[in-house]
């Protein structure tokens, strides 16, 4: 298969042609749609940020994409769905995962730092992490949802808690800030305002986004 490989900061991406990843009986081999360029792989590429596994390294973390391949323990999935893979993958025994607070798993593995990620035409995951995509979330706009809009939305609805009403200041309007403009507005923040940085090209979509009555800081 096609892959993008990391071999570090000074030399970048390669389009290589790699194995298909070999699935164990509780993975499932994904035909990945679409991944999207998270600026955490900038740091990787552009700032010298280290990965957990020393390149080369197929980076790629926020992907959606159809199974290809089931292992003999997987039963919720079969060849042909369409799912979304999350950014960040779990142990399932840790006192976090036991509480329902996978997000903090005490051995969380990433795709794409420490493992293969998906900036590749397949990955293998485990299955228990996955989840199913309705036909109505086009495969391309569904792959930033588990980490550039996931993040947001634990911020604005978990630990905000916005509701109608409030004002909400968001500072940076990368992938991240933007939808966290649009939840803000979703949850009703009305006098909502944001600051996305010296000249920012993003300033106009905030301001477009359902971020009525709102205006630049």
């Amino acid at each position: 298969m096609k892959a993008a490989v990391f071999h570090g900061p000074e030399k970048g991406l390669r389009i290589e042609d790699v194995p298909i990843p070999k699935i164990s009986p509780d993975q499932i081999l994904v035909k990945v749609a679409a991944c999207g360029v998270c600026h955490t792989d900038l740091h990787y590429l552009e700032h010298g940020v280290p990965t957990f596994k020393k390149p080369p390294l197929i980076l790629g973390h926020e992907a959606s994409g159809v199974v290809e391949e089931a292992g003999g323990q997987v039963a919720q999935f079969k060849k042909g769905q369409r799912v979304l893979i999350p950014a960040v993958l779990t142990c399932g025994h840790c006192v976090f995962c036991r509480m329902g607070r996978e997000n903090i798993c005490s051995n969380m593995t990433m795709l794409g730092n420490h493992i293969d990620g998906a900036y590749a035409e397949y990955v293998a995951v485990p299955a228990k992490d996955v989840l199913e995509l309705p036909e109505s979330i086009p495969l391309q706009e569904a792959s930033i949802i588990a980490d550039a809009i996931s993040t947001p939305y634990h911020a604005v609805k978990n630990r905000a808690q916005v509701k109608p009403g409030d004002t909400v200041v968001i500072f940076g309007c990368g992938g991240v800030g933007i939808n966290a403009v649009q939840l803000s507005a979703a949850a009703g923040g009305s006098a909502a305002r944001f600051r996305p940085g010296p000249a920012s090209p993003r300033a106009p979509w905030g301001r477009g986004w359902g971020w009525g009555g709102g205006k630049t800081a």
